[in-house]
């Protein structure tokens, strides 16, 4: 039920993403703030139900970009697996987990959309398509990481009280 909280949070990021992070671009690269909360979820040890996150987050982006919907859901599904997985390796530290999931999400993410541009018939050079937007993109999402996951932490530990063993 906890878990409800997030779905009008992916709403309230998509519009921050698309009505403001897209019109302050760093070269041709922009933030994924639907990624990055994901991440943050998958990492969280309460985050088993992460995988609707992940469908209803690549169905809001699939209603507002020209991108083919399969690369939200790769990406996302690829983050959150990676979140699931290094949750149970690395619970005393999170952050390097983190850091590591948003960087080869990020690169996977861009990848992802190179590879759906290119068979569309694009004509983006692999050159321009990693130094414009590939590099930039991975550099916005580290930066915006931990804020976003210092906000998922304060909202989790709010929605889901620590609970004490006796």
């Amino acid at each position: 039920m906890a878990e409800l909280l997030n779905y009008p949070i992916f709403i309230l990021l998509l519009v921050i993403q698309t009505a403001i992070l897209r019109h302050i671009p760093f070269l041709g690269g922009a933030a994924d703030l639907l990624l990055l909360w994901l991440v943050a979820w998958a990492m969280h040890r309460q985050g088993k139900r992460v995988w609707i996150g992940a469908a209803f987050a690549t169905l809001l982006m699939a209603f507002v970009s020209a991108m083919p919907w399969y690369v939200f859901l790769g990406s996302y599904l690829f983050v959150c697996a990676a979140g699931r997985f290094l949750s149970k390796r690395f619970w005393q530290n999170p952050l390097i987990a983190l850091f590591f999931i948003t960087f080869f999400g990020s690169i996977f993410q861009g990848l992802l959309s190179f590879g759906a541009l290119y068979v569309a018939g694009s004509a983006v050079s692999w050159a321009t398509s990693l130094r414009n937007v590939i590099i930039p993109s991975v550099f916005l999402n580290m930066l915006f990481t931990l804020p976003m996951y210092a906000i998922f932490n304060d909202m989790a530990s709010w929605v889901y009280p620590y609970e004490e063993k006796e």
